[in-house]
């Protein structure tokens, strides 16, 4: 499978879009640091380079020959796709060619006509929506992020007004639902400690309306929920 994600603001919020489409992806939160610890994670960032020649993406195949060592998959992340030379996508096409289920390629662009024909119909292009943090949050268990994680996660949306009230609400939403089922289950600890989680967002979403500190006050959130 190969994912060409479109971003025209990429240079302003490249990792608030492309880690929040990793972490949909892998179903659990993706940082900065699994970047480097995951081994199943490769990522090709040409950073200041002009160009990623036929040589890095060989490197990059090579640490995608193996199989998955602890998720469903391994992906191959290439960054600034567009610096890609007509000699480097067409050796990337026959990798692409020759995937298996187990490998996910990622061609992160600012614009897919930069990218062969070929390549952009075996890829599924999906156009992100960055302009400002507005992405829905990554559905995943709040409960089981460490603290690193949760941080990490403001990160991504403490940008902008509208971005952390996003992120406010989607954990809303995301309690709300766990109460009703535990109140189902007759569980009345964890009702109410869920219960408190929903008060803490409630006080911390008309922080945010106040002009208040975002970073601070969805700080201070991550830790008391």
């Amino acid at each position: 499978m190969t994912y060409i994600l479109v971003d025209k603001y990429k240079k302003q919020n490249a990792s608030t879009s492309l880690f929040s489409f990793l972490s949909k992806l892998f179903n659990h939160p993706i940082t900065t640091y699994d970047l480097d610890t995951n081994p199943d994670i490769h990522l090709l960032d040409p950073k200041d380079e002009n160009s990623i020649g036929i040589e890095e993406i060989k490197n990059l195949q090579l640490e995608m020959r193996y199989k998955p060592f602890q998720e469903k998959f391994q992906i191959g992340i290439i960054v600034d796709a567009e610096k890609l030379t007509m000699q480097s996508q067409n050796a990337l096409l026959k990798f692409l060619e020759d995937s298996t289920e187990e490998s996910i390629y990622v061609l992160y662009v600012d614009n897919e006509k930069n990218l062969l024909p070929t390549i952009l119909s075996r890829g599924r292009i999906t156009y992100l929506q960055s302009e400002t943090v507005s992405s829905p949050m990554p559905e995943f268990e709040i409960l089981n992020m460490n603290i690193a994680q949760k941080f990490e996660l403001v990160g991504m949306y403490y940008q902008s007004k509208d971005s952390a009230i996003d992120l406010i609400n989607s954990l809303d939403q995301y309690f709300k639902e766990k109460l009703e089922v535990e109140i189902k289950n007759g569980n009345i600890d964890e009702s109410k400690r869920i219960a408190k989680s929903l008060q803490i967002l409630d006080e911390s979403r008309k922080k945010v309306y106040v002009n208040c500190n975002r970073r601070l006050i969805l700080e201070d959130m991550m830790l008391r929920i």
